[in-house]
C-alpha cells in the first residue's frame, strides 16, 4: 500500500492527495468527495508515509500497519472506529500484537481505522516496499565537455567590466532638494 502523496491536515477532517505545489502551499484533492482546495504552507500537514506507530521494539511505519489491517480484514471484520476504547485496544492488539499500549491512545487507533476506511479503496495495494530503487541506465552518461580555452568567455567578462565602468563615469543625476513644509 503506497501512502506517498496522501496527507492529513490538522483541523480539517479526512485525507487528501497532493496534486500540485504552489508558491504558498499545495493544491489537494479530498479522498472523500474529490473536491480540490488550496492548502497554505503554514497549516500543519502530516504525510501518511512519514507516520509510524509505537511498538515495544521499533516504530512500525503506518504503511505496514495498513497492510496488517488489510490482512486482518480478509479474515475478520473491521471494527467501528467509534467503538469502546477497550474494544479498540483489543482489536488493535490482534492486528499489531507488539504495539505500545502506553503510548498509542484509543484516539490514535480510531484515527488509523478511519484512515484505513478512506485509503483502502483509493490507494493501490502492493506488497513492494515504498522505497524507490534506481535502475541502471541503459543510456551512456554524456562525457564532460572539455574546458573551453577560447577567448569568448574572456571577451564577455571584458565587455561586462567595460559596461560597469561606463556607468560609473556618467554624471550622477541631479537631485532636487525639497523645501520643508511651512
Amino acid at each position: 500500500m503506497s501512502l506517498k502523496g496522501i496527507i492529513s491536515i490538522s483541523g480539517v477532517p479526512g485525507l487528501y492527495k497532493v496534486l500540485a505545489q504552489t508558491k504558498s502551499g499545495f493544491i489537494v484533492e479530498s479522498l472523500n468527495d474529490k473536491k480540490r482546495m488550496p492548502v497554505a504552507s503554514t497549516q500543519r500537514i502530516s504525510m501518511l508515509s512519514d507516520i509510524s506507530v509505537f511498538t515495544t521494539t521499533d516504530d512500525l511505519p503506518l504503511r505496514d500497519v495498513m497492510m496488517k489491517l488489510l490482512e486482518h480484514v480478509e479474515k475478520n471484520e473491521l471494527i467501528d472506529p467509534k467503538a469502546d476504547p477497550d474494544k479498540l485496544r483489543k482489536f488493535f492488539k490482534g492486528v499489531v500484537p507488539d504495539y505500545d499500549a502506553d503510548r498509542v491512545y484509543p484516539s490514535d487507533i480510531k484515527k488509523i481505522i478511519t484512515w484505513f476506511h478512506l485509503v483502502k479503496d483509493v490507494v493501490a495495494i502492493d506488497d513492494e516496499p515504498e522505497e524507490v530503487t534506481e535502475e541502471p541506465s541503459t543510456e551512456q552518461e554524456p562525457e564532460p565537455e572539455p574546458e573551453n580555452n577560447s577567448p569568448a568567455p574572456a571577451k564577455k567578462a571584458a565587455k561586462k567590466k567595460k559596461a560597469t565602468a561606463e556607468k560609473s563615469e556618467k554624471p550622477a543625476a541631479k537631485t532636487r532638494k525639497k523645501s520643508a513644509p511651512k
